[in-house]
């Protein structure tokens, strides 16, 4: 995959991101894909459905040589994840929040949007893990990463910009940690999203599930495929610990108790804000 070809990739996800993110928009605030924000402000939600087109024709490129299974897989992880992040958008029950929330509601009887949605992630990891690595134990680490980076990402979006930018530094220290390998799966996304921030930023619209699945699932994949078993560990120890933080405490007055954190929070911000315990996960 050369340079010309990620150069070809990168004007084409240009192109499909400023060709489809501005119809898409209409056609979710037309249909009622409307949320309350953090600040009960109405936004429209599921704009990260706008990501795969950009993701689609990105990759067209590097299949000219032939078709590889990391082509398929990547087109798998943004198709399947966007499509059960946009019906969670759509007909989830917001009143149940984190994994323990969904999990409570499988155990009574219930199947939840949520629980979909966990389900998929775990089984397009262990499927993607199965084919790249042999070991039974590298099995549960990177299928257990990938659903996390999944669901981290989702965790973020609470707040204009937040989860692209948990994505940027997920992804940044995977490249790094990765040998800078692999780049071609993030260049159509890092393409798109100068298309798509200022409109988030503004509050006009917001990832959600479909967009924080799809981001998430993007850096799993990438996690699987590019980085080693010791490093997938420490990163797993890591996620393992955020997530519980989220389960038992706002992710909001973390973020805002820690200088650095509360400062890339609110980079970019059009408002400022306080915590106004609308958080969902």
């Amino acid at each position: 995959m050369g340079l010309i070809d990620q150069m070809v990739s990168l004007a084409l996800s240009c192109f499909a991101a400023r060709l489809f993110m501005p119809s898409i928009f209409k056609m979710l605030k037309g249909g009622g894909m409307m949320v309350r924000n953090y600040r009960g402000q109405p936004v429209t939600t599921s704009m990260g459905l706008s990501f795969i087109f950009p993701c689609l024709w990105g990759i067209i490129p590097f299949m000219f040589a032939g078709i590889e299974p990391e082509h398929v897989a990547f087109l798998a992880v943004v198709t399947s994840l966007a499509l059960v992040g946009f019906i969670d958008d759509a007909v989830g029950d917001t009143a149940i929040k984190g994994i323990k929330g969904h999990i409570g509601e499988l155990i009574r009887g219930r199947i939840s949007t949520g629980v979909v949605k966990l389900v998929m992630s775990a089984l397009l990891g262990l499927f993607i893990t199965a084919y790249y690595h042999k070991r039974l134990i590298a099995w549960g680490i990177y299928a257990l990463l990938f659903s996390l980076l999944v669901n981290f990402i989702n965790l973020m979006d609470l707040r204009p910009g937040r989860a692209i930018k948990a994505f940027l530094l997920v992804a940044i220290a995977l490249v790094i940690l990765g040998g800078f390998s692999n780049v071609w799966m993030l260049i159509p996304v890092m393409a798109a999203l100068p298309f798509y921030m200022k409109g988030e930023m503004e509050e006009k619209y917001m990832l959600g599930d479909a967009g924080a699945n799809l981001l998430g699932g993007i850096a799993g994949l990438y996690a699987v495929k590019s980085i080693t078993l010791v490093t997938a560990a420490i990163m797993l120890v890591l996620l393992l610990s955020i997530h519980a933080i989220a389960e038992y405490c706002s992710l909001s007055k973390f973020i805002e108790s820690i200088p650095a954190l509360r400062f890339i929070d609110q980079l970019w911000r059009v408002k400022a804000d306080e915590d106004t315990g609308m958080d969902r996960a």
